[in-house]
């Protein structure tokens, strides 16, 4: 995918869609783990993979550590191995808390949702799009271990800001 023209400009069809994802609501703990009933995610999962070329999300979790429900975490693990980058952070001023955790997961440490997305946006404009699995929910170890990677080097660019 074209990302810039032939002088250098981006091109608006080639910006990276980047969706927020707030988890701000109460789920019993004995919520189901059905990945159905994460339906915002799961049909922009499909948007994206239908008319986004580079797409990724922002999950802004609990303060100050970032962290979402089991579901919430495994549908965005579907996400990573669909190649849509996810980065996780805490909701307000989570002074640098939101710690790697999940190795598929870019953490956002102290950043804001709002900056994370940009940070997102921009280093997607460099690196492209994570390994795509060929069962996003049941990806082998060799894609695990690809997207891991590729995760690695998004986490090099949001721990330099």
């Amino acid at each position: 995918m074209r990302t810039k023209s032939p002088d250098g400009d981006l091109l608006a069809e080639g910006m990276p869609l980047v969706s927020l994802v707030k988890y701000a609501r109460y789920q019993s703990a004995v919520a189901s783990a059905d990945l159905e009933l994460e339906v915002e995610i799961m049909a922009r999962i499909a948007a994206n993979l239908a008319g986004a070329p580079l797409a990724g999300f922002v999950g802004e979790g609990m303060s100050p550590y970032g962290l979402m429900t089991p579901r919430t975490s495994a549908a965005l693990a579907v996400a990573t191995a669909s190649g849509m980058p996810v980065v996780r952070v805490g909701r307000g001023n989570t002074g640098g808390m939101a710690y790697k955790l999940e190795p598929r997961f870019i953490s956002g440490n102290n950043l804001s949702a709002t900056k994370a997305r940009l940070l997102l946006m921009a280093a997607m404009l460099k690196l492209g799009a994570l390994p795509i699995a060929a069962d996003p929910f049941a990806p082998t170890e060799e894609e695990l271990g690809a997207t891991v990677a590729a995760v690695t080097e998004y986490q090099a660019i949001f721990d330099s800001h």
